[in-house]
């Protein structure tokens, strides 16, 4: 059995922006006076972004490590015909979050968690729900809002993330890496 000391290794979450646009109605053109009964159609737009794009983490063997920064969550939205905009992260496997370069062993979604104060995680909470985006069990909802002002807003969230192998006492010391996509969807 090979020892050793997972606290020299980094793990990277690199955090790509993943874009949900609602159905949207594109016309080629406007009447300035429409005629009556005949809605004029509305162009929405919703847009995430994340930075940074990568984070890092120094791990603990058997213990919990936090990232080098948090993620700021910058979401616009306008022309929503939906009533509430939800914010999802997730991994596309629940038992592979993240994947050795060397070793190929992976850290599950269950052993990553986020925290939002300004959003639904407001404790470290594993990404092991299953929602709308995201792969089964590997999915966390970050928040859910009402859709108001004609369906036209904003919010900047910090998501804090935290890295717990109590319940991975073995791993291999490696380098681990992983993609957590951030996806917005209006229902």
């Amino acid at each position: 059995m090979m020892r050793f000391n997972m606290a020299l290794h980094s793990a990277a979450i690199f955090v790509f922006l993943a874009l949900a646009a609602p159905t949207a109605t594109l016309g080629q053109a406007v009447k300035v006076a429409p005629r009556a009964g005949r809605p004029i159609p509305q162009i929405s737009s919703l847009s995430v972004s994340a930075t940074p794009s990568g984070v890092s983490f120094t791990l603990v063997s058997g213990g919990a490590a936090i990232a080098n920064s948090p993620v700021s969550i910058t979401t616009d939205w306008s022309g929503l015909k939906g009533t509430t905009l939800s914010l999802y992260g997730y991994f596309t496997s629940s038992a592979a979050a993240l994947t050795g370069s060397l070793s190929g062993d992976g850290i599950p979604s269950s052993c990553v968690f986020g925290q939002m104060a300004t959003g639904l995680p407001t404790s470290n909470t594993a990404f092991t729900q299953t929602n709308p985006l995201g792969g089964a069990g590997a999915s966390l909802e970050l928040f859910s809002q009402a859709i108001s002002n004609n369906g036209v807003g904003n919010r900047t969230d910090a998501l804090n993330l935290t890295i717990d192998l109590t319940s991975l006492p073995t791993l291999p010391a490696d380098t681990y890496t992983g993609t957590l996509i951030i996806q917005a969807q209006d229902l």
